[in-house]
């Protein structure tokens, strides 16, 4: 079953500096990390409640994927999400069975700088492509207060001055909505809640949710409210008006946010005031929009930690399968 947002993976160009801008400016601290011995690749992460940030960059263009370098020749971004799969093999079959044209699962591992490893079986969909618009599924070789400790280099994950507690969502843009919530719930076997708006969050888009009950996070599909004119070119960034089109328009159907649960927005905002980080608030919506200028090309928001699911949400937590 998929039970959770396993990760969230940034593709940056300067590794080093993007772990100062999260831990130092962001208050969302590193520790741990290492490099694949495969790809070419080499990762910082980030571990936030049983979900963690996986800030990841090339160390040997030779060996990367050419979609990622692509990708990161236009610039830092989200790149993908990943769902966490508490029975890889028997989601593998499943997603077979429904026709899904998949890789895998094929075992993965990390090798820390101080020499230590961990472990993965990983199934793709389509292809390998970190840089793509399908989560992958991935099953760790160790699970609860082990992974994340493994996840943090071996010690336990430190507590983040942003006052992050936990990944709620991520959300992928996507051109025709209708279209996309049929592909994605024969992919991964999930059930679409009812459209709603994005009114709560102040942007103009149109979305659905597909609720992870197990961890009460969601993976979203949105897609923009269709407007008279076409975005400027120099459109600023989410939630601004234009700017989910523009999104869509120059990197395709990809992740285009995350939202993270914090203790205490007022908190929050005090810290991003500090450390002089450009965000947008209203007070008739209570909601952070950390701009992606200040997070290596993220939109990032904030919502005040909700322990249970609330009441306006759009999809039943019995009803998250077909």
């Amino acid at each position: 079953m998929l039970t959770a947002l396993d990760h969230i993976i940034i593709g940056v160009n300067n590794l080093e500096q993007a772990a100062r801008i999260f831990s130092e400016k962001l208050g969302l601290t590193v520790s741990g990390g290492g490099n694949h011995p495969e790809g070419g690749t080499a990762n910082r992460i980030i571990v936030i409640g049983d979900t963690y940030i996986e800030l990841i960059a090339v160390h040997n263009p030779v060996e990367a994927q050419q979609s990622m370098l692509k990708r990161l020749a236009k610039g830092d971004g989200l790149l993908n999400v990943v769902f966490a799969s508490d029975d890889i093999q028997a989601d593998t079959a499943a997603m077979k069975q429904r026709g899904i044209n998949i890789i895998g699962p094929r075992e993965g591992k990390l090798t820390s700088a101080d020499g230590h490893t961990r472990g993965w079986l990983r199934t793709d969909v389509e292809g390998p492509e970190l840089a793509q618009h399908y989560p992958f599924l991935i099953q760790h070789d160790s699970t609860g207060e082990e992974r994340r400790t493994r996840l943090a280099g071996g010690k336990t994950p430190p507590e983040h001055l942003l006052g992050a507690t936990k990944i709620l969502s991520a959300t992928l843009v996507v051109e025709d909505l209708g279209e996309a919530i049929e592909r994605f719930q024969r992919i991964y076997g999930m059930q679409a809640s009812e459209q709603f708006t994005g009114d709560v969050d102040g942007w103009d888009a149109f979305l659905v949710a597909f609720l992870l009950r197990e961890s009460l996070q969601s993976f979203e599909l949105a897609t923009p409210i269709p407007v008279m004119i076409d975005p400027p070119d120099d459109a600023g960034h989410l939630p601004e008006p234009g700017t989910l089109t523009s999104y869509l328009q120059r990197f395709g159907e990809s992740l285009c946010r995350v939202t993270l649960a914090v203790d205490s927005l007022e908190k929050a905002r005090d810290y991003l005031d500090v450390h002089e980080v450009v965000y947008t608030y209203e007070e008739a919506r209570p909601v952070v929009w950390i701009s992606p200028v200040e997070a290596c090309g993220v939109a990032l928001v904030l919502h005040e930690f909700t322990p249970e699911i609330p009441p306006s949400f759009p999809l039943s937590p019995e009803d998250t399968t077909i």
